[in-house]
């Protein structure tokens, strides 16, 4: 086992496979779009061909749902999930609550979700962000929850880097029709009040959000754009990745070294899919490309990074990628 992270890069930085966990065997299963780890042993991923655990890191994986709208997932503990079901073109969605590793399932707010923009589960916090609907969030556990619209919204990341006494920083990001121009909406008391964080003018599209504590955060943009901040929304830098592709998903650590997944789902185009920066995107380097469309990150550290997609194709075949640490 290598014992640092610098070290560990100069090997395959990465093995790639799929949820058949050989990747001879793979079929035609849909594309994943997210992924989410507990440990570095124990994960879940969903997608259009279903949802998955692994209990070995991500090299082998046991289907646990069938082919459906499995559009995110989240564990708040080692055997506790929670799924975000819906149904794309369709203004109807489920929430998903299991306790005892997947095998019975409860619905949580019946009946009230019409989105499925985003879900982010951590601690007591549980937040379904439902695009142009009323979103909910709950602050102990799902006990009781808040509703609020956030029109065009599309992502939501909370650092949860600030102790629940003094409250916690919250941001939302949206795309302004009829542009689609971004904007980022920020709460620092558990959602009480919002406020809107200006941002620099004339930004391409949005597609991904995130912030690696409550003050420094990226938006990934189109045009391989990515717009950062160090001081929570007070001042902007905007940085290009040496590709024009969208910038589709990200994760970084607290030292802003972290992944930038771009657009590659076009199997007639294929080109660069993951980069990396060790300077909180001032900088990239190449390290995935092919036929490798990567729609979630998830991370531990800068040694234990997982993906999950799809390898565009006729058929195309769903995809996850591990960091290589051996």
């Amino acid at each position: 086992m290598v014992s640092n992270e610098t070290t560990s890069f100069l090997k395959s930085d990465f093995i790639i496979t799929n949820t058949q966990g050989i990747q001879e065997k793979a079929f035609s299963s849909g594309q994943l779009l997210d992924i989410f780890f507990w440990n570095s042993q124990i994960g879940w991923t969903c997608g259009y061909g279903g949802v998955y655990k692994t209990i070995d890191g991500g090299k082998t994986w046991e289907k646990m749902k069938g082919e459906g709208g499995w559009y995110h997932v989240q564990l708040t503990g080692p055997q506790e999930i929670w799924l975000l079901e819906g149904k794309h073109g369709m203004a109807w969605a489920r929430l998903w609550h299991s306790t005892n590793d997947g095998i019975n399932w409860e619905e949580i707010l019946p009946d009230k979700l019409q989105g499925f923009g985003d879900l982010y589960c951590r601690g007591p916090v549980r937040f379904v962000l439902c695009n142009d609907f009323p979103s909910y969030w709950s602050i102990d556990g799902g006990k009781t929850w808040n509703e609020k619209t956030f029109f065009g919204s599309l992502k939501v990341s909370i650092p949860g880097d600030v102790k629940e006494s003094t409250g916690f920083v919250i941001y939302i990001l949206g795309a302004k029709k009829p542009s689609f121009s971004p904007y980022l909406l920020k709460s620092s008391d558990c959602g009480i009040t919002w406020n809107e964080i200006l941002l620099p003018p004339n930004l391409p599209n949005p597609h991904s959000l995130f912030f690696a504590t409550s003050w420094k955060g990226w938006i990934g943009l189109a045009y391989g754009k990515i717009l950062v901040t160090e001081d929570g929304g007070a001042s902007w830098r905007l940085y290009q990745l040496p590709t024009q592709r969208a910038v589709k998903a990200l994760w970084f650590d607290q030292l802003g070294r972290g992944y930038a997944a771009v657009e590659n789902g076009n199997y007639l185009k294929l080109a660069e899919s993951l980069f990396k920066t060790d300077n909180g995107g001032k900088s990239w380097k190449i390290v995935l490309s092919g036929a490798k469309q990567i729609s979630s990150l998830f991370g531990l550290s800068t040694v234990r990074i997982w993906g999950a997609g799809f390898c565009p194709g006729i058929p195309s075949t769903d995809l996850i990628f591990l960091s290589n640490t051996e």
